[in-house]
């Protein structure tokens, strides 16, 4: 992002710059939770322990394919909402109104609040996923 910022560019350019590379990592991290979740579904629905014979703790297994259905639901939701999100984005650069622009730089600090908040529980239910793989299978 910093060798797109030329001298010349004002205050308000330059926020801009920041804005879409801060959302071009956010749908790069919704994406991303997206496959992941996609593959702990497919990883914990698919039988491997009953092929493998072993005793698993079947509240934790059932607990993590609730959990984890939340989350790929949620995730969706933010996949959407992110959507609309890039449609304003659209309109604040055709934007001249300091007004308009301030309510939608106020919008995308509570949307990254949210983001942020939401990347923090998929990293810790992935910590969850983890620990019970290794509790149930690292033996």
């Amino acid at each position: 992002m910093i060798d797109k910022f030329q001298e010349h560019f004002d205050e308000q350019e330059v926020q801009m710059l920041s804005i879409e590379s801060e959302s071009s990592e956010w749908e790069e991290r919704l994406k991303s939770i997206e496959t992941e979740a996609a593959f702990y579904s497919k990883l914990l629905n698919s039988g491997f322990s009953e092929d493998l014979k072993l005793k698993i703790n079947l509240e934790d297994s059932n607990y993590l394919k609730n959990h984890l259905k939340s989350m790929r639901e949620i995730n969706d939701f933010h996949l959407k909402t992110f959507q609309d999100y890039k449609i304003k984005q659209e309109g604040l650069k055709e934007c001249d109104d300091v007004q308009y622009e301030n309510f939608y730089l106020k919008d995308h600090l509570i949307f990254k609040q949210t983001l942020i908040k939401h990347f923090k529980v998929f990293r810790e239910f992935k910590s969850l996923i983890y620990k019970y793989i290794e509790i149930n299978f690292g033996k």
